[in-house]
């Protein structure tokens, strides 16, 4: 199955790890494409992470600068989406650790310029509006798992890698995650099927992951 790309782009498998490999020879042309099919979903990820706009745009910059120089370690016999959120995820946790922030502060209305896609999937889109502001009130850890789970389709076991747990804890993150994002929503709220969240968030908290 070829990755979901916010920009709308597609890959399959075999031309990622094409274009992967010319990136490890140092075609940086190769990798400029690779940073267009992953930013949506970098910038993204960060803004849902942090709840900040500018952050989430360093966040995505620092993270594709340090997967470039660490490119030539990448088994390309893996997916890359997995390997590159670990180290996006990383720097965005380093990013709240060091604002340690109240994550009930006021949402941030906008979202990074370069998105806009975004714009049309999420703020002007009433239903998916509440469910990002309901994402903004969960602490950490339990919004990085949802996030990277639900919005980013990751496995349990890649969520775990990312985050540096063990399955186990990323199942009780998660069901936690769900009873609070019901509670917060008061009701399932209604998810389009062309959205990459899973079907489990239709029906938050009424199983454990």
């Amino acid at each position: 199955m070829a990755p979901h790309l916010e920009d709308g782009d597609t890959v399959l498998p075999a031309d990622e790890q094409a274009l992967i490999i010319a990136c490890q020879t140092g075609d940086m042309g190769a990798y400029a494409r690779l940073v267009h099919l992953y930013q949506d979903t970098a910038l993204r990820t960060a803004y849902l992470i942090t709840n900040d706009r500018q952050a989430a745009e360093d966040i995505a910059q620092t993270a594709f600068l340090n997967a470039l120089r660490n490119i030539h370690r990448f088994d390309v016999e893996r997916p890359f989406r997995p390997w590159f959120l670990t180290i996006l995820t990383n720097e965005a946790r380093m990013y709240m650790r060091s604002q340690r922030r109240h994550v009930s502060e006021a949402l941030d209305p906008r979202l990074p310029e370069k998105s806009v896609s975004l714009v049309n999937q999420v703020i002007l889109n009433d239903e998916r509006s509440r469910i990002r502001q309901a994402l903004a009130q969960l602490e950490e850890p339990f919004r990085t798992a949802a996030v990277l789970y639900y919005f980013n389709d990751l496995t349990i076991e890649e969520v775990a890698a990312a985050t540096g747990c063990r399955p186990g804890t990323v199942k009780s993150r998660l069901y936690t995650a769900r009873h609070r994002l019901r509670d917060a929503l008061s009701w399932p709220p209604v998810v389009s099927t062309d959205h990459p969240l899973r079907e489990e968030w239709m029906v938050l908290g009424e199983t454990s992951g």
